[in-house]
């Protein structure tokens, strides 16, 4: 039970994550010479240098009887992660799609009823402007019905990774003879050895037993 409750929140998240960025496009990017390495990776290798050889993994450590794992790598970089997020993409997409074309049709709609205020009839100008009243709800009602429908695909996504993912952390837990693997963004830890994060080990475990994401 406490592993569920570890997982849980940082799953929900990073799936909310993955549709924000499929609705807003990312800010564009500086030149590569301007932009420094994410922390953990390696600098970019430039033109005439020597590559730099990669780090080499730490060992779990024999003795340790606690592990960690990283729900964000796991969810990033597992093929059950990438599928649902995939999944929140298309309808994220699709989302996207609808509202901008509502949203196109009120400012559509809008500019007429400005520029042609001065010579519609009284009941002409009424009526667009009910038409626009129309068109203004319908798009608050159908961002309202994406919204549902992105919290509910979060929640089957959340149980599916959850009912998957627990059985192959549990089995990793005995296997090791560990107490108890906790979440590194819960846990509150302020220093952890590298070694104890199963994060490479948890993914690995899963592509193997859900090579389609499924």
């Amino acid at each position: 039970m406490m592993m569920t409750r570890l997982i849980v929140p940082t799953l929900v998240t990073t799936l909310y994550a993955g549709a924000a960025l499929a609705q807003n496009p990312p800010a564009q990017t500086p030149p590569p010479a301007q932009t420094p390495p994410p922390a953990g990776q390696l600098p970019p290798t430039l033109p005439g240098q020597t590559p730099a050889p990669a780090a080499t993994p730490v060992p779990f450590p024999a003795d340790s009887k606690i592990g960690f794992v990283d729900m964000q790598v796991v969810v990033s970089t597992s093929k059950l992660g990438k599928a649902g997020q995939d999944q929140m993409k298309v309808l994220t997409d699709k989302q996207q799609a609808d509202l901008t074309a509502k949203s196109k049709q009120i400012q559509s709609l809008q500019q007429e009823i400005q520029t042609q205020a001065a010579v519609l009839t009284p009941a002409a100008l009424a009526q667009k402007n009910s038409d626009l009243d129309k068109l203004q709800r319908a798009a608050q009602f159908a961002q309202q019905d994406w919204q549902a429908q992105v919290d509910t695909l979060n929640k089957q996504l959340l149980q599916d990774f959850q009912d998957k993912v627990l059985p192959v952390l549990e089995a990793l837990r005995a296997e090791k003879g560990l107490w108890a693997i906790f979440s590194v963004t819960d846990s509150g830890a302020a220093a952890v050895h590298p070694g104890l994060n199963l994060s490479a080990e948890i993914v690995k475990r899963l592509d193997v037993k859900y090579p389609g994401g499924k």
